[in-house]
């Protein structure tokens, strides 16, 4: 997290130019939806295989990915158009729940070229009511020149610095996020160009349920974790 916040603070692009590109609610958009390969989105055993994906090789030679994943453990499912499916609740694994986080995260990549000439725009979402306007995200502004190539993370809704406004950084309109709140949540990674045009969008949602899966999933997921919680660590 702290290399995108240092990027923040020497941040010099107008956020208003790059919110008159980000009008009306978040769809999911991609040109391809399946494995990024190289992705590790700054973590070890994150999955990287259902990942919403932008690729474009002429001009930009730019890649952009977001997928929504279980923070340690539990699923997350998707229906491969870029619509993902996790459940509500505090996650137990610290700083939560004391700093509650919810159970699953959501992650992004920005790779290129030609990155370090455009400016990449991350939309977060609070607000657990559908189709909520762009305007209402919250929005941390990556200036192409001040990050790694490949940039990329997890984060969870939770954080306490996605609430906070600093430069660069506008937490969302909705007061708070609330992991325990059912809903649908929006997310987008914008590429702008120097002028505040927009060449590039990857857009993801993320349903979240307090529905608790039938017995016989359970069984089978308990089952999975076994196997899986000796060998993944995955970074917060």
């Amino acid at each position: 997290m702290s290399q995108f916040i240092r990027a923040l603070s020497g941040l010099a692009f107008g956020l208003a130019t790059a919110a008159s590109a980000l009008a009306a609610p978040i769809t999911p958009s991609f040109t391809r939806f399946g494995e990024l390969s190289g992705a590790t989105f700054g973590g070890s055993g994150i999955p990287n295989n259902r990942v919403a994906i932008y690729e474009d090789s002429d001009p930009d030679n730019l890649t952009l990915g977001l997928t929504a994943t279980p923070r340690f453990v539990g699923s997350v499912g998707d229906n491969g158009a870029g619509v993902f499916a996790a459940q509500a609740g505090v996650s137990t694994f610290g700083p939560s729940p004391a700093d509650p986080h919810a159970v699953w995260n959501f992650n992004f990549y920005i790779a290129g070229s030609t990155m370090q000439n455009l400016t990449f725009i991350l939309l977060y979402d609070f607000d657990p009511a559908a189709a909520t306007e762009a305007a209402a995200h919250g929005s941390v502004v990556l200036p192409g020149d001040l990050i790694p190539d490949p940039a990329q993370d997890s984060w969870n809704l939770g954080m306490n610095f996605l609430a906070a406004a600093v430069p660069g950084l506008t937490p969302p309109a909705f007061a708070a996020f609330n992991p325990n709140a059912a809903g649908e949540y929006s997310f987008a990674l914008v590429a702008l160009s120097a002028f505040g045009d927009e060449v590039g969008r990857v857009a993801i949602q993320v349903n979240v349920s307090n529905a608790v899966p039938e017995p016989g999933a359970l069984a089978l997921a308990g089952l999975a974790l076994l196997g899986v919680a000796a060998s993944r660590r995955r970074r917060t």
